[in-house]
């Protein structure tokens, strides 16, 4: 597998959303998102099948991972129509594997992460033995 690069341009559509966050500066450029979304869907494709090597991952593709851009300001006092990073999840496969993972792609705050809501006492217990387990 080839590895995917997240292009300079991608971040830099970001810089300039933030600076220009208007509906009529967003469909005058809207060939710069389209190309800019096209290279994040590659790399979550390419980040979907490496983390299937290692996990049971039910998120169908890279594309059906990302958040839409199209914010909902409805109750937002944040009226700004468009978010300003590149974000998606990846659903953990069969009720045993609950949880998921999450990636955020913002100019000076990208980060993953990972969990899962209301964990069981066996959960933690199972948790507190695959660490000691693989730190041994």
């Amino acid at each position: 597998m080839e590895p995917v690069v997240i292009k300079k341009e991608s971040y830099t559509f970001l810089k300039t959303l933030a600076k220009n966050n208007n509906r009529d500066w967003f469909n005058a450029h809207k060939d710069n998102y389209l190309e800019a979304h096209e290279n994040i869907i590659q790399f979550a494709d390419t980040l979907l099948n490496l983390m299937n090597k290692h996990d049971k991952i039910e998120t169908e593709s890279g594309k059906k991972s990302l958040f839409r851009i199209y914010k909902d300001i409805r109750f937002s006092k944040d009226k700004t129509p468009y978010s300003c990073r590149w974000a998606g999840g990846f659903q953990r496969a069969t009720k045993k594997l609950r949880g998921g993972y999450y990636f955020h792609l913002e100019p000076g705050n990208s980060f993953l992460a990972g969990g899962f809501w209301g964990p069981e006492p066996d959960d933690l217990k199972r948790i507190r033995e695959d660490i000691s387990l693989n730190y041994k």
